[in-house]
């Protein structure tokens, strides 16, 4: 599953609010994030955790597209960062 977010024009307060769907265990989501010619900040929220091998980022370069992959994992119930680009 890919999600795209382009010219993001403002901060993400919050990735986590009104996050929908049903993931499913080991399910891998690859976050497209590309800012609109300044840096924005990312809050990534209770939904989702950085692992030791990769840390979320908490802002975009500017006019770079920020690619962010996550697994879902059902025992801590959160979407944990495997791979950051």
């Amino acid at each position: 599953d890919i999600v795209q977010i382009k010219a993001l024009a403002q901060a993400i307060t919050n990735m986590s609010t009104n996050l929908t769907g049903t993931p499913y265990d080991t399910q891998m989501i690859m976050w497209q994030i590309t800012d609109n010619g300044t840096a924005r900040s990312i809050a990534w929220g209770a939904s989702f955790a950085s692992t030791s091998g990769a840390a979320l980022p908490t802002t975009t370069a500017v006019s770079t597209m920020l690619r962010v992959i996550t697994q879902y994992n059902s025992v801590t119930g959160k979407h944990e960062c495997v791979y950051v680009d």
